[in-house]
């Protein structure tokens, strides 16, 4: 660590920095612009330093005033809009009236494993009576979950804060800790995302392959049917490998997975590693571990 240390403090260093400021210079003069070199990298303004504090003047230096806290500009619309954005994608609150996020139901109605019922409390502009809830809206196979507007209300409201933290499972290592019926709703609805493009589609897999589990047949049917939604027959092989490969020394259950996802396969067209011969190994590379 020393001697690496004794590279990167080297004195040569700024040096370099000095001579390829040079040649910048000199192309600058050369078309009647001069922008003055520091060769201190550490501190490229004369008389300011860096490390000490972030807040110290700059000497010469003008920095526009920060925007209000209350207010800002969407990046799609251009509409102003209020703080604070929520990281989705339409990048921030939209101020969707509260009937676009929720419906009012009886209480005696079934709920789903990943349905959303919020109780307690009354929105503004949208009463309910006795033995009524709300009902978060988008929670159905297909639809896209609850809208980031929803979560403007969790500052002011315990009940919403509550489904919030519960939603931000969706889609994470964190379903890990759900039960299994909501486990596998939560994956479900995630797969079916009309949104779904192929880098969550990667994310979500790789997600699932990296918990200390085999995922039941019918999620992973449903991770087929979003691949064929997406044209990506490569990733349903590699699927089948990532099953095949976590039980090296238990085929049962392989052979079993393979039995159960039969019909669904046949439909897509899928066929399995070993029909392609992915599990012969190269000429001189020895046997493949599974």
């Amino acid at each position: 660590m020393s001697a690496l240390r004794r590279i990167l403090t080297h004195r040569t260093l700024p040096v370099c920095a000095r001579l390829l400021s040079e040649q910048v210079t000199k192309v600058q003069q050369g078309g009647g612009v001069v922008i003055p070199s520091h060769p201190d990298q550490l501190n490229p303004i004369a008389g300011y330093n860096y490390i000490q504090t972030e807040s110290y003047p700059v000497p010469g230096v003008q920095f526009p005033d920060a925007p209000p806290a209350e207010t800002g500009i969407h990046a799609v619309t251009g509409e102003e809009v209020k703080f604070p954005y929520f990281h989705c994608r339409d990048a921030c609150y939209t101020n969707a009236p509260i009937t676009d996020l929720v419906e009012v139901i009886s209480s005696d109605s079934e709920k789903g494993p990943i349905d959303i019922w919020l109780d307690g409390f009354e929105f503004p502009g949208l009463p309910k009576a006795d033995g009524e809830v709300y009902k978060v809206k988008g929670m159905e196979i297909g639809e896209m979950g609850p809208t980031a507007d929803l979560w403007r209300f969790k500052y002011d409201i315990p009940a919403v804060n509550e489904a919030y933290l519960f939603w931000r499972k969706y889609g994470t290592i964190k379903t890990d800790n759900l039960p299994e019926e909501q486990f596998d709703a939560i994956w479900t609805h995630f797969f079916n995302n009309p949104l779904l493009d192929r880098y969550e589609l990667r994310r979500g897999v790789n997600i699932i392959h990296d918990m200390d589990m085999i995922p039941e047949p019918h999620l992973v049917e449903t991770i087929f049917y979003a691949c064929r939604r997406l044209n990506d027959y490569a990733m349903t092989i590699r699927i089948l490998e990532g099953i095949k490969d976590k039980i090296p020394k238990d085929p049962i259950v392989y052979q079993w997975m393979l039995q159960e996802l039969a019909p669904c396969m046949e439909e897509l067209g899928i066929v399995t590693p070993d029909e392609l011969g992915l599990h012969i190994a190269p000429e001189g590379k020895g046997p493949l571990p599974y």
